[in-house]
């Protein structure tokens, strides 16, 4: 991931953690670019979603990879 992401309230790197969903990999649906399957079934594009946690008091957040 290019983005320096920090903990908005401890002010600490966030590191990458994994994602358990027992479905495979997990996504988020935008509208923003179009693609010819998704689009065909309402959905413009589907980015990888990439979980991280901050170490200090275990907040995650995730970010959309385009």
């Amino acid at each position: 991931m290019a983005v320096d992401a920090r903990c908005p309230d401890c002010d600490v790197a966030l590191e990458e953690a994994d994602l358990f969903t027992g479905q495979g990999e997990f996504r988020v649906r935008t509208e923003t670019e179009a693609d010819d399957v998704l689009a065909a079934v309402g959905v413009a594009k589907a980015l990888e979603v990439t979980p991280r946690r901050c170490p200090e008091c275990g907040l995650v957040r995730f970010y959309a990879e385009k």
